[in-house]
């Protein structure tokens, strides 16, 4: 049997037109009718020239003044190297045309330094890179001491400057108790939101990731550096967008910039050895646990790490005190975590190799309470669940990234992430209306192993004319093997008076494999203008078997007689067990709810971008056309089929990021992206494995498509302290995946069919603002506010079956509105704020109750250092309020009180540290969420109360010169 499944042509969307429209417009917007105006642009080209300075012996960077001379010695052009992480970068503006120059190089210290430079075959190109200047020092000694004659030079602690297009923080001028880390430091920046994962926001944009003296320090895991940097080796944080590795590589932006958080370590860190180690004990049997140690110099890294606690709360009394419920870490974790990175260049900064890899063992323990609400047109239906889980996980993961830069451009990454976990689980459920309708008791076990590889090999050519040419290959494989689950299910129906025992076991392993190879050709033009067309092929496989076997049916079959392996089955055996023969095995498969596909699919892209990118900017558009053949072989059910799907998206993109500018856009973009259901998806087949929540696939489903628009403004004033951001989102969706739903009930069952529904969509407002309250600047003001709507619309649930159902509307506004006040003056900081965060939900259906919920946060935080006792004390009092919720539950008032005293010791190598965590034992976790088709109110369990004192001793040295 041979299933073919077409879809209608998709309509051009209008934006799609206007965008169109654009780039064929774009030619006669640029072009000049006046020969006179063509040929006063030609001679008024300008490209860019640049280059890197290092010293001749040790390679280190240099902050030299350069100058670009013609032979005659006239000036060209001067600038200052601009130094970042080990490299020192400069670049001149010099005209478009053949001529001799001279580039001279001074440095205090240093020779002065010359070198000739032809330029030659410009053609297209806007950019020549130069050859390396090494500078040599001089014999004399030019490092001299000068006596002040004892004058005391005073300055004031600037927190937060921009330095170009750059945002810096000063880390001297925060108030810090003794052994905090970087965590700590963060946390207190203006402007700056700290996550629970280790995810940074800088005025509501996130940061992508951390870097260490502008090189990648265990990527896209924060938390090791977050958890482990002494905040006293940090010199400053720079916040700015980098140009991306494929960007580096080729010499220009040919991708948006990633907006980075550089940590620049202390001079005196940069170069030799530190370590540090904590250990600490508390109550309720709390205690934790960690050691990092880091060698660096000016062409190497080399930092290992561990960390043992059961403490999963890694905030720190007397930072910003975001206690939040809704953010709180849920359950209760024990975590043993190692790692190491290596990074390592050659002298000539031509060879590099970047690895990291992390080990970790963890053990939660997580506990939720949930009150839910389904909206139906003929009543509503309520209920409520209380779960039990414990898990426990094994997780290695390593990234290396090699790259060479001359005498070509090749850059190689590869990744390896392996788990392996076990989780056993108990829940409580029940559904009721007027009346109870049916409780379930289940019991859960899953044992699974993980095993994902992948690798990316880009290599770029500039030729001497300026275009470039581009192989960019990647692929991976993927494997879930064992993936297999126990659980025991036991349903009561009041109105029947019945029980239903299931005992199921489920093998649901799988694995996959992708490849893909691209070519690009991008043309140069003048004025920083590129031309970029693409073409690639991907090929997936992926390999599915899902097996659900009833072990119930066998005490059904024998009456709990012995089964032919000489076993007996009982329904009180323990989760996991299984018979010892195949064959019983086999008997209890549950056919029609058990089924393995294996699909294959090739895909054929065209993209055709254009790009504008300077020092300042950067413009993308994008058009990228595909063309898709899909293959599945699918068996169970009663089926057995081949089917066969094509399709051809088109998904259009437009971005404009402005980096240099202080005032005005940020960023702006445009993305249609389209998601279709997977082929497996669309099998008409049933799942009832839980009685109580049936699923049946809809064969006519049509893929979702999304409209996302964004833009940011920033207008910062630099000598004021005056720092404000603007953004909004809006997302729109065609097609979206609404859910049918079909209620019984005389059992509580609940049957779900995915269908096409329109009407989403999704819009945020948001504004941060900063400024001092006096001229001194020890009063700033801080205050953060965002709006947030989503129109959401779903199928009303039925009692009965029916085509035509209704439509649920619901309209869920968000409002939150932060302020907050801070007082600093030398070692004593101290703010109040303020929070209120308001859900309003309206719905179009007649018994639809309205909601209006509340959630307000007020208090204050204190730091202050005693001289005379070298005591620092820091604490925060907070109090949580909510209103407005259908649960008594939820409408609760917390206080919460953190405090933690510090004290160095050994010439401030020691240092002891008493937190107290939570001391009114108030903390909770809670959350709230509507849409189209119900509310869920949820509690989880979190950290409890504790009080723990820690010892930490930190060690440095700087070799000798």
């Amino acid at each position: 049997m041979t299933i073919n499944i077409n879809f209608p042509r998709r309509k051009t969307m209008p934006i799609c037109l206007l965008v169109l429209l654009f780039i064929l417009g774009s030619p006669a917007i640029y072009a000049q009718t006046d020969s006179t105006t063509v040929e006063k642009k030609k001679n008024n080209r300008k490209i860019e020239l640049y280059g890197e300075v290092y010293d001749s012996f040790t390679k280190a960077k240099i902050k030299a003044h350069l100058s670009l001379l013609r032979t005659d010695s006239t000036v060209v052009d001067t600038t200052t190297c601009w130094v970042w992480g080990t490299n020192s970068y400069y670049s001149f503006k010099a005209p478009a045309e053949h001529a001799d120059y001279i580039i001279k190089a001074t440095a205090d210290g240093y020779e002065d330094t010359y070198i000739n430079y032809q330029l030659r075959h410009i053609a297209r190109n806007s950019s020549f890179e130069l050859p390396r200047i090494l500078m040599k020092k001089k014999n004399d000694d030019v490092w001299k001491e000068y006596d002040l004659n004892g004058v005391e030079v005073k300055g004031t602690r600037v927190k937060i400057a921009y330095r170009g297009d750059t945002l810096v923080y000063n880390a001297s001028a925060f108030n810090l108790p003794e052994g905090s880390m970087l965590d700590g430091l963060i946390s207190q920046m203006p402007g700056a939101e700290l996550k629970d994962n280790g995810d940074i926001y800088i005025n509501g944009r996130k940061i992508d990731y951390l870097t260490l003296n502008g090189k990648d320090f265990y990527k896209g895991q924060n938390k090791v550096m977050l958890d482990n940097l002494p905040y006293f080796t940090v010199k400053e944080l720079k916040v700015y967008d980098k140009s991306t590795k494929k960007s580096e590589l080729a010499g220009r932006d040919v991708e948006a910039k990633e907006y980075v958080m550089d940590v620049q370590l202390k001079r005196e860190y940069s170069r030799g050895y530190m370590a540090n180690i904590e250990v600490g004990g508390g109550t309720e049997h709390k205690y934790m646990s960690r050691a990092f140690a880091l060698y660096y110099d000016d062409h190497s890294r080399i930092s290992v790490f561990g960390n043992i606690n059961n403490v999963n709360e890694t905030r720190r009394p007397g930072g910003e005190g975001e206690w939040s419920p809704s953010n709180m870490p849920q359950g209760v974790r024990t975590t043993k975590q190692a790692g190491i990175n290596l990074n390592i260049e050659d002298k000539d900064k031509n060879v590099e190799e970047d690895l990291n890899a992390t080990v970790e063992w963890s053990d939660a323990d997580n506990w939720s309470r949930t009150s839910s609400e389904m909206f139906a047109t003929d009543g509503n239906i309520f209920s409520g669940s209380e779960m039990r889980r414990h898990q426990k996980d094994f997780r290695v993961n390593a990234r290396n990234e090699f790259r060479i830069n001359k005498p070509f451009q090749l850059m190689s990454y590869l990744t390896l992430d392996y788990s392996d976990g076990k989780a056993t689980s108990t829940s409580q459920d029940s559904t009721y209306r007027q009346h109870l309708i049916n409780e379930t008791q289940n019991a859960s076990l899953n044992k699974y192993r993980t095993l994902s590889t992948s690798g990316i090999l880009y290599w770029t050519k500039k030729f001497d004319w300026g275009d470039y040419f581009t192989v960019y290959l990647n692929g991976n494989y993927n494997m879930n093997k064992p993936n297999k689950s126990f659980s025991r299910n036991i349903i009561s129906y009041s109105e029947k008076g019945e029980d239903d025992l299931r005992d199921y076991y489920a093998d649901t392993h799988a694995r996959s494999y992708s490849y893909e190879a691209n070519t690009s050709y991008t043309l140069q033009f003048p004025n920083q203008w590129y031309i970029s067309p693409t073409i690639s092929y991907r090929q997936l496989m992926n390999d599915n078997h899902n097996s659900n076997y009833r072990l119930d049916w066998l005490g059904d079959i024998t009456r709990n007689k012995t089964l032919p392996d000489g076993e007996t089955y009982n329904p009180m055996h323990q989760l996991g067990w299984l018979p010892s023969s195949y064959e019983t095995l086999v008997s209890t498969l549950d056919i029609e709810n058990s089924n393995s596909h294996m699909d294959f699919t090739r895909t054929f892209t065209g993209m055709l971008e254009g790009q504008h990118s300077n020092d300042n900017s950067y413009f993308n558009i994008s058009l990228n056309l595909s063309r898709t053949f899909e293959r599945m072989h699918f068996t169970g059910s009663g089926l057995d089929t081949i089917a066969h799907r094509n399709y051809t998206d088109f998904k259009p993109t437009l971005s404009y990021y402005n980096w240099g500018s202080k005032k005005g856009i940020k960023y702006i973009y445009y993305n249609m992206d389209i998601t279709r259901p997977n082929l497996a998806t669309l099998m008409p087949t049933t799942n009832d494995t839980n009685p109580l929540s049936i699923r049946i696939n809809n064969p006519n489903l049509k893929p979702l498509t999304q409209h996302n628009l964004g833009l940011r403004c920033e207008f910062n004033n630099d000598s004021l302290k005056h720092f404000l951001s603007l953004w909004s989102s809006i997302s729109l969706s065609r097609n979206s995946w609404g859910t049918r739903t079909t209620y019984d009930a005389s059992t509580g069952a609940v049957t779900y069919t995915n269908d096409n529904i329109n009407g989403n969509w999704y819009m945020s407002l948001g504004s941060s603002y900063q400024m001092p309250l006096d001229k001194k600047k020890l009063l700033t003001l801080k205050q953060n506010f965002n709006v947030n709507y989503n129109h959401s619309v779903d199928f009303d649930i039925s009692y009965t079956p029916t085509a035509d159902q209704r439509l649920s509307t619901v309209n869920n506004w968000t409002l939150t509105e932060d302020l907050a006040i801070e007082f600093q003056k030398d070692k004593l900081t101290a703010s109040v704020m303020g929070n209120v965060n308001w859900r309003r939900s309206t719905g179009n259906r007649q018994n639809f109750e309205s909601i209006s919920a509340f959630d307000y946060v007020y208090g204050g935080r204190l730091m202050y250092t005693i001289p005379w006792v070298k005591i620092s004390v820091a604490t925060d009092l907070k109090m949580f309020s909510r209103r407005g919720y259908s649960s008594s539950m939820m409408n609760t008032d917390d206080l919460v009180w953190n405090a933690e005293l510090t004290r160095p010791l050994m010439k401030e190598r020691m240092t002891l540290k008493l937190t107290a965590f939570d001391l009114l034992h108030q903390l909770s976790s809670k959350q709230y969420t509507v849409n189209a088709q119900g509310r869920t109110e949820t509690w989880n369990n979190c950290i409890p109360r504790y009080v723990m004192l820690t010892m930490s001793y930190k060690f440095s040295r700087k070799p000798k010169q």
